[in-house]
């Protein structure tokens, strides 16, 4: 590789980072300086004679909630920041726990959540998982180590949320009396174990041009939409990346989904194989199957003014995504890509029209949600190295673009902006 194209190599990944880096310093300097404290009206929800809350400077490190005379009718902790480290799919969740005059829990409410939107939401609705904690003593909750074992269990479409809430719950009280250490074991289960055998054979797919393995690449292409899409739904996206940036990455409790994630974006860096957005994306291989519905001679090449615009919509979709992200709008960023419309239980409207119109308009012209319309397959290409002459482009000159944004977003704060 020569000078020239190993700097713009390091100049492209370096962009990412630094636009990383800036959302995460953003999101600590809004996490101390701008939180959300506790407040009277969400302790009234289960305490309705709550008048006053009082800091409590000991070990609990919570709140004592106080009635209109004075006298303590109960206590309220949140889970933030003291379990930051525990996260769901996609990030961590600030839970609110109150507790009565006998020091029974009797209420539960997720206050913020850096996960999936409508995941938390499925979580937050869900009577059966909230109010499962209710007339445990706080020593009952903090000793629980399996939550199936406490009788408490998973809201479905949306376990790995609901048992991040819970462990969180758990490691709050837990820390408080001195009765958890860091935990350094890696968490592995068949999940991280599945994500690596797909990985493998998108590689053996990318670099192993065997003509008899190649000829059952039709079989993977299946196998990664019904099993990687509509069984396990771990798809990239920008949720995920979003709140893995801004709440750290779950490498200890989700490993293999941060190793496939990881050589999701090395591998086409370092090698120039898109393995993920070619050979294992189920969305893109779904789009694959879909060409095939229609014969070829109904297919209309694109004109070059549709082919111009076409080419800006994942730019943009990246700038919502930047300026959603430091303005703090109330924007479900899993609506602007189709990935999470394959968790069918919990898919909102939006995702699935992105990927019902995705598929649609890939009958007429192929691959076209994958070639224009994917802010994180745009991330992929971006920083994927070029065969043969290599120079700085029309992509490199729209990420110096996406980081002055982020710059500048992040120098004026929201209120300048917002009025």
């Amino acid at each position: 590789m020569s000078i020239k194209k190993a700097l713009l190599q390091a100049y492209r990944i370096a962009v990412l980072i630094m636009i990383a880096w800036l959302i995460r310093a953003h999101h600590d300097r809004m996490r101390v300086q701008g939180d959300w404290p506790v407040t009277v009206s969400e302790v009234k929800t289960f305490l309705p004679e709550a008048y006053r809350l009082k800091v409590d400077p000991g070990p609990r490190g919570g709140l004592k909630v106080l009635d209109s005379t004075g006298n303590q009718i109960g206590y309220a902790i949140r889970t933030m920041p003291n379990s930051k480290s525990i996260t769901g799919y996609s990030g961590p969740s600030d839970v609110l726990m109150v507790f009565n005059a006998d020091d029974k829990a009797c209420g539960v409410a997720i206050r913020h959540s850096y996960d999936t939107p409508s995941h938390v939401e499925d979580v937050s609705s869900d009577y059966l998982f909230m109010e499962s904690w209710n007339g445990k003593s706080w020593e009952e909750i903090a000793a629980i180590k399996d939550l199936h074992q406490a009788g408490i269990y998973g809201v479905s479409g949306a376990t790995r949320t609901s048992e991040a809430v819970g462990e969180s719950l758990s490691y709050r009280l837990a820390s408080t009396q001195g009765e958890i250490q860091d935990d350094w074991q890696l968490r592995i289960s068949w999940r991280d174990f599945a994500l690596m055998i797909f990985l493998i054979f998108g590689c053996l797919f990318a670099f192993w041009k065997n003509p008899s393995f190649q000829r059952r690449r039709w079989i993977f292409s299946l196998v990664t939409i019904l099993g990687l899409g509509l069984w396990m739904g771990d798809l990239l996206a920008q949720s995920l990346l979003i709140g893995w940036i801004k709440g750290g990455v779950p490498w200890k409790t989700l490993p293999g989904i941060v190793i496939f994630a990881t050589a999701s974006f090395l591998l086409p860096w370092a090698s120039g194989q898109p393995v993920y957005c070619q050979f294992i994306c189920p969305h893109g291989n779904l789009q694959r199957w879909a060409m095939k519905l229609l014969p070829a001679r109904w297919k209309r090449p694109m004109p070059d003014s549709v082919k111009w615009a076409a080419q800006w919509i994942a730019p943009l979709l990246l700038l919502i995504v930047l300026i959603t992200v430091f303005l703090h709008l109330e924007i479900d960023l899993t609506g602007i890509e189709p990935f999470d419309a394959y968790l069918l239980k919990g898919a909102g409207i939006a995702t699935i029209s992105v990927a019902v119109i995705g598929l649609l308009v890939s009958l007429y012209y192929p691959m076209f949600y994958c070639k224009y319309a994917c802010p994180t397959g745009w991330l992929l290409g971006f920083i994927r190295k070029r065969a043969g002459k290599d120079h700085f482009s029309a992509r490199d000159w729209i990420g110096i673009v996406l980081l002055m944004i982020a710059c500048g977003l992040y120098w004026m704060p929201a209120e300048w902006i917002l009025g």
